[in-house]
């Protein structure tokens, strides 16, 4: 992925010569001290395509939007890594190893196959993962085993920060998800869905089907499997060779689910990922672009479940934060 061009000179913005919202990844149009898209590159979430993006709002600018490219910029550089924190390959966050990817390597190495008649195993980790495995066992050997750990989410970034990290990106599931579908069609890789509740992983798979034709879905199911049930889809699963399994079950069901079922799957690469199909099949909305250029997609999600969430993000953040600062007087 390319870095983003140089920004006009702040001069010539103020002399008229250049414009303050232009663009940095589209070589054909003006120049800008800002890119309509510059919060996603600072987040570490530069998903799509960018060029693209600056064109489409190129198109259609006015000074209210500007004002929000500028807002959400500004808060984004405020969240982004200090300029003297080290993107250290593979940090110790809280309770687990992290790989520090980009985006372009977290895909090579996700359809780079174990060696030898296992599966691989990539869990994506967000703070309240990370708070579950401090305090449980199980789930700290599943992270610790793991082929892969990958950060999800703004509070993985600034966690990482506070200890002197600059996470490259952020590999969430559901950003990750096109990504993914678009390189396991064009490798021939069959894709199974594993999670959530009756119909929601196949509502995830028509949408799937409908937005990448001809990526095979041969098993899509839903995740309440008695001992049975799990044993015979792991015997199903096992049979398909060469595919990439997204288990969502949340933490730590998933990651023990898939450590006991799926490791032995020779060829697999299992992922574990959480509420994705919730999301993706439409059944939970997701935080406006707008939100997430800001770090705040977690702050939706709390409005949309207050009940259900406020334990996780705001006692749960406000833990994790705590153990970070802790670590960091370690």
């Amino acid at each position: 992925m390319k870095p983003p061009l140089p920004r006009a000179l702040l001069r010539d913005v103020l002399r008229g010569r250049a414009p303050l919202v232009g663009a940095r990844f589209n070589e054909a149009l003006p120049r800008g001290y800002l890119s309509p898209v510059e919060a996603r590159w600072l987040l570490g979430v530069p998903y799509g395509d960018l060029s693209a993006d600056e064109a489409r709002y190129l198109a259609g600018r006015t000074p209210a939007r500007d004002f929000g490219v500028m807002l959400r910029a500004s808060v984004a550089r405020a969240l982004a890594p200090p300029s003297g924190a080290e993107p250290r390959v593979r940090p110790w966050i809280v309770s687990a190893h992290v790989n520090n990817l980009t985006i372009d390597q977290a895909v090579e190495q996700i359809f780079t196959p174990a060696e030898g008649s296992r599966a691989k195993l990539v869990p994506f980790v967000h703070p309240h993962a990370l708070n579950l495995a401090a305090r449980d066992e199980a789930l700290s050997k599943a992270l610790a085993e793991a082929d892969l750990v990958l950060p999800d989410g703004i509070g993985i970034r600034l966690g990482a920060a506070m200890l002197g990290v600059a996470m490259r990106h952020n590999l969430n599931g559901t950003d990750l998800l096109p990504v993914l579908c678009k390189e396991a069609r064009a490798r021939g890789w069959p894709m199974v869905l594993v999670g959530s509740a009756p119909g929601v992983a196949d509502a995830c798979a028509e949408k799937l089907r409908e937005a990448h034709p001809g990526l095979a879905l041969p098993i899509v199911s839903h995740g309440f499997l008695p001992e049975a049930e799990s044993r015979a889809l792991a015997d199903a699963i096992s049979r398909l060779g060469r595919c990439l399994v997204l288990v969502g079950m949340g933490s730590p069901m998933q990651e023990l689910w898939a450590r006991e079922y799926l490791s032995g799957a020779a060829h697999t690469v299992v992922l574990t990922v959480g509420g994705l199909f919730d999301f993706y099949s439409g059944r939970m909305p997701r935080a406006p672009i707008a939100w997430r250029e800001m770090g705040l997609e977690w702050l939706y999600r709390l409005l949309q479940e207050p009940r259900r969430m406020a334990r996780r993000y705001l006692f749960g953040n406000l833990l994790f934060m705590l153990r970070i600062l802790l670590q960091k007087r370690r």
